[in-house]
């Protein structure tokens, strides 16, 4: 890509009457055009994208409530936008507002736009999403749509259960213990029986020739006294009734009646060992019309089982109808046992249409969380990395949907953001910002940059001691005890810096390593660079097509570096992970600033090519400036290796790096034979002065 061009070519549109419309000739080239991505300078959360600019509004063509404009009811809160340049979309948003604004003679009148990313939207709701599972029956395309449906999470104070879907409500005769079990992690805490009894009347709907009613039920150990119905299903056909009822077996056993309109039974399957005792159970009857004839399934599943029970039969020359309502506890007679999301489907399904939700999608991993909520929001998304390989976490508990994606991202230390070229989200995940190539390689003196270049070393991301908690268990602390980050008293470390984190891992095992890595990272010995600007129309980077493209085209999470940096500067490379992007254009003028955080930690071990350092080797002896040879003891751990396969190697004395060519001792102390002014540095050394590895292996979470 070359630039620039004469001019920039930028193109502003708006989506109006379904389709892109060109406004560009209207935007005002003295306010420029200015976009924000990702993390602000020392953000720890993604912002909305932004986009800015100004548009002339002499005649009111951009003023939504103007009758006159040609754009009258076509424009308003939301109207979406897009910007490109050279044909690449650089920003997609809506924008929420139409100000007007004019100068006192009237001749200069403007509206000055900011759109934003869908983060902007989203983030003004604040309602929570309901339990999964009544997400699961409610939300299109996750299972057959119910033609009734009672969640039976309602409040104690409530006198009936309401529907799910807006349907009638269920009638209560007795007074059940409302939200009293809580023990479904897919559930609101949903009604113990107390020898009640409910009704719930089912809406007309064209017959299928199917028909499901499923419930969730919780038996206790103790099981349920007697012969007891639990579900009774009415319906229009010649079996009026169906009926799941309960015998109080050692295990707990099922069994399937039906029953004509003068009470006569049609069918009676006997008891099945279903062993529901002591068990949290989806129960589904399952009916289906073939022919003149019903065929019958009673299943059950558990949460987080792979596998349920089935059995069914046949019963001949009996028509099925429609569902009518549907009984719970029939007569009453049922006391401790819970029961909830009581539903009829006219379509039969498999019990496992919901089998992750009914286990509230623990061991989901984080990516593929966010991906799936956001499919069921119908919110586009991008993904950067194995979805798969990214942190498996627990349950999906009620909350906002902000909170349920920005929990998962911060649970597996990804980067959610909003993509440059569409309405939506995007996920990188965190093991895609491992071991990166430089997707943008700056060199200093090459001109690459433009000023100021201006490295902090504070301690705004410092933390040595973190505790992390995992929602509804245990916690675990690692802190870092030595070191010049440690939480040891200045000058031996810096103090303690602590945080108290709560993730949301799948088991509590994984709660020391998630403290580890946030130590980790919180303890980076180096510079941070917050911001670093690239001129695109400067001659160092005009002049080169490729570096243009590399610039243009980096993303969120990529790694950037910068070679040949002034002498005042530390002499190792510039390494830094993109977290956040800004763009200012004008006419002849395209600048691009990265908010950036250090690569370094994101560098890990590799099984079978990484090295590990030791922590407690010394200079036996001091070192000349011109020494190629020096002697090292390590007075704990093992010697360092002297397999000639092993090396070379780089040291690392006291901001000095040396090659190792040769290690001889098979005792402490040992001899290096060193290359010295591998990084531009040559000095002499102390005896006792810490030797380590340049770039040790880091276990990576």
């Amino acid at each position: 890509m070359a630039f620039p061009n004469d001019p920039l070519d930028v193109t502003v549109e708006l989506y109006i009457d379904g389709s892109w419309t060109d406004i560009t000739t209207d935007v005002l080239v003295r306010d420029g055009i200015n976009i924000t991505r990702g993390r602000a300078d020392e953000g720890t959360r993604t912002d909305p994208s932004k986009c800015r600019f100004s548009i002339k509004n002499v005649d009111g063509k951009y003023s939504p409530r103007n009758p006159v404009s040609p754009y009258y009811g076509k424009i308003g809160r939301n109207t979406p936008v897009r910007v490109s340049v050279d044909g690449d979309i650089r920003f997609v948003g809506e924008i929420s507002s139409w100000p007007p604004r004019w100068d006192l003679s009237g001749k200069d009148v403007w509206v000055p736009i900011e759109a934003a990313g869908i983060l902007r939207r989203l983030g003004q709701g604040s309602t929570a999403f309901r339990s999964v599972m009544y997400r699961g029956l409610t939300v299109p395309g996750q299972t057959a749509p119910p033609v009734a449906y009672w969640p039976c999470e309602d409040a104690p104070g409530a006198s009936s259960l309401a529907s799910g879907i807006g349907g009638p409500s269920m009638a209560v005769s007795g007074t059940p213990e409302l939200a009293a079990y809580a023990g479904f992690i897919a559930s609101d805490p949903i009604p113990l029986m107390r020898d009640s009894e409910w009704t719930g009347v089912v809406p007309y709907y064209e017959p299928t020739g199917a028909a499901s009613t499923r419930f969730l039920i919780y038996i206790p150990d103790s099981g349920i006294s007697g012969d007891q119905a639990l579900v009774t299903t009415y319906t229009t056909g010649t079996a009026t009734q169906w009926v799941i009822r309960y015998g109080n077996s050692p295990t707990g056993s099922l069994k399937v009646q039906a029953y004509d309109a003068d009470g006569s039974v049609l069918l009676d399957s006997g008891f099945i060992t279903f062993n529901v005792i002591g068990k949290k159970t989806r129960i589904s009857l399952d009916l289906s019309q073939v022919g003149s004839d019903i065929e019958w399934d009673v299943s059950t599943l558990e949460p987080g089982a792979s596998v349920g029970l089935t059995f069914g039969g046949t019963l001949s020359s009996q028509t099925l109808g429609r569902v009518l309502k549907v009984v719970a506890s029939a007569g009453g007679g049922i006391l401790d046992s819970a029961m909830g999301h009581i539903s009829v489907q006219s379509a039969v399904e498999s019990i496992h249409d919901l089998g992750p939700q009914l286990g509230a999608y623990d061991g989901e991993s984080a990516g593929r969380r966010i991906e799936r909520l956001c499919a069921e929001e119908n919110i586009s998304f991008t993904s950067a990395g194995d979805l798969d390989d990214s942190t498996k976490l627990g349950p999906q508990t009620p909350d906002t949907f902000i909170n349920l994606i920005t929990e998962a991202a911060e649970t597996d230390l990804g980067l959610l953001y909003e993509p440059r070229n569409d309405l939506g989200l995007a996920y990188r995940t965190r093991t895609s910002l491992y071991n990166q190539a430089a997707m943008v390689a700056l060199d200093y003196e090459e001109g690459h940059l433009a000023p100021p270049l201006e490295p902090v070393d504070d301690d705004q991301s410092t933390r040595n001691d973190v505790t992390t908690t995992r929602k509804s268990g245990s916690s675990a602390r690692y802190v870092m005890e030595s070191g010049p980050l440690s939480v040891a008293d200045p000058p031996a470390g810096v103090g303690r810096y602590d945080e108290q984190v709560t993730v949301n891992v799948q088991s509590d095992g994984e709660l020391l390593n998630q403290a580890n890595w946030r130590v980790h990272l919180g303890t980076v010995d180096e510079a941070r660079y917050p911001q670093i600007t690239v001129d695109l129309s400067s001659p160092g980077v005009a002049s080169d097509a490729g570096l243009t493209a590399d610039v243009v085209f980096m993303d969120l999470g990529d790694r950037l570096t910068i070679d040949n940096q002034p002498a005042w500067l530390p002499p190792n490379q510039i390494s830094q992970l993109v977290y956040g992007c800004s763009e200012r254009m004008a006419t002849y003028d395209w600048e691009i600033t990265v908010n950036c955080v250090p690569e370094s930690p994101w560098q890990v071990a590799v099984y079978g090519t990484s090295r590990y350092g030791t922590e407690y080797s010394t200079l036996n002896s001091s070192v000349t400036s011109s020494a190629t040879s020096i002697s090292v003891a390590t007075s704990k751990g093992p010697l360092w290796t002297t397999s000639a396969g092993d090396l070379p190697l780089d040291i690392e004395i006291g901001g000095e790096r040396m090659r190792v060519t040769a290690i001889s001792g098979s005792s402490s102390p040992q001899t290096f034979t060193v290359t010295r002014h591998i990084n531009g540095i040559t000095k002499s050394h102390s005896s006792g002065s810490v030797v380590k590895l340049a770039n040790p292996a880091v276990r990576a979470l």
